[in-house]
């Protein structure tokens, strides 16, 4: 299961930053944590598609006291829970980030899962100076990168923060994204794992073929000789709840 392959407990507090996968692996561990019993907690410290996380038993609550208490009644029921501070059109608002640390005493046995930063949908991403968000108490840091990119041309449609992309990997618009340019969108200081807390794990999503688990074993070495301290790389297939391990390659 895609918990064990992360090698996370329970409870723990998941930060999730990158592109290409983040809901979907946050999906996937409230789905997963529900078959096992966990309580879980879907937040976020930006903003999530209401389509996203309406499934879940929702709370939307912009003042702490109030919100809380929801959300334990909430897990009381069995359900997976998902707090918000409010809602904008077709979106959700994440939460303060000094709210989550008080989650994580309020409600210690729960898994927390947040996704901590934005990327428009892109498969690639690079964090400006203001993100990711990432509260004190994260446990684990999962950077998401996805495999679909590579063969592609780098461009806005696929690229977030595309001018930030292309100083880490210097490269232009225009130019074949390669296995390369993810392995140093990881393993960079203003890369995704910027400001990251606790265990650093790299999710290398939507591995296709083998093709792209060659590439993505490639990434795993170059992640692993660049020595800035991830503790594994998991390649996965599927999306939505349906995201599986399918290599982890411990460094």
């Amino acid at each position: 299961m895609l918990w064990d392959a992360l090698k996370i407990s329970q409870p723990s507090v998941v930060a999730c930053v990158g592109a290409g996968g983040k809901t979907s692996l946050i999906q996937s561990l409230a789905a997963a944590a529900s078959v096992r019993g966990w309580p879980a907690l879907v937040t976020a410290t930006t903003k999530m598609f209401y389509s996203q996380v309406d499934g879940y038993g929702l709370v939307v609550a912009d003042e702490y006291s109030v919100g809380i208490t929801e959300v334990a009644n909430v897990l009381q029921t069995g359900k997976t829970a998902a707090w918000f501070a409010g809602r904008d059109g077709e979106k959700v608002l994440g939460v303060p980030l000094a709210w989550i640390d008080s989650m994580a005493a309020d409600i210690p046995n729960a898994c927390i899962l947040i996704e901590a930063d934005g990327a428009r949908r892109s498969l690639l991403k690079a964090p400006a100076a203001h993100e990711p968000l990432i509260p004190a108490c994260t446990t684990a840091t999962v950077g998401v990168l996805n495999m679909g990119a590579i063969g592609q041309s780098l461009a806005e449609t696929n690229t977030h923060r595309l001018s930030l992309v292309s100083n880490i990997i210097k490269k232009q618009a225009g130019e074949t994204i390669e296995w390369l340019d993810l392995a140093l969108l990881a393993a960079h200081g203003q890369g995704i794992f910027q400001y990251a807390r606790g265990t650093k794990v790299l999710l290398l999503s939507g591995a296709a073929d083998m093709a792209a688990r060659l590439a993505a074993k490639q990434i795993a070495g170059y992640s692993k000789l660049a020595g800035i301290g991830i503790a594994r790389v998991v390649v996965t297939q599927g999306y939505g709840r349906a995201m599986r391990p399918i290599e982890v390659y411990e460094l």
